[in-house]
């Protein structure tokens, strides 16, 4: 009885260090998945501006293209917007393409644009910019793509919350 007693105790101490190792591992795979801190020579980070929480770091290059789309509150419509990362670390708005006009939308006062397959589509002559602040919420569903990869941002709250997206240099 003793030796069955002493057995099970060094499987149990076995498992206890297995799981244990088992976690540690898993932490750091998720960590270095979800903040990708090894490479890239810039991240974008999407945090609240009021808290300085931070939701996500993503490691990026220069030059990169991200979308952000998002359904209209008022139109009920996809809109998309593309935006590239500058060698400098700013963002420049590319395009805003959606299929139908909706209050808040750029087309009025804009001379570049096209129509087609039902998708406006107006191509952005502005400056870079240092941040790009924006409420989300569940139910306008904003996601950002990026390098293969989603962002629901939608998701991180149930109730509206303001994020500010932008671009950090890698000094290390």
């Amino acid at each position: 009885m003793i030796k069955y007693f002493a057995a099970c105790r060094a499987d149990l101490c076995s498992l206890v260090i297995y799981t244990a190792l088992f976690a540690i591992l898993a932490g750091a795979l998720f960590t270095a998945v979800a903040c990708r801190q090894d490479s890239g020579d810039a991240y974008m980070l999407i945090d609240d501006p009021r808290s300085g929480r931070v939701y996500y770091r993503e490691a990026i290059d220069p030059g990169i293209e991200f979308t952000l789309a998002y359904r209209h509150s008022v139109s009920r419509s996809r809109v998309e917007g593309s935006f590239l990362v500058t060698e400098e670390g700013t963002i420049k708005p590319l395009t805003t393409s959606y299929s139908s006009f909706g209050p808040g939308l750029p087309l009025d006062y804009v001379e570049n644009y096209t129509i087609e397959d039902g998708m406006i589509t107006v191509y952005h002559e502005e400056e870079p910019r240092e941040t790009i602040r924006l409420w989300v919420s569940t139910e306008t569903g904003e996601i950002i793509y990026i390098q293969d990869r989603e962002l629901p941002l939608a998701a991180l709250s149930d109730a509206p919350l303001l994020l500010e997206i932008s671009i950090t240099k890698n000094f290390n």
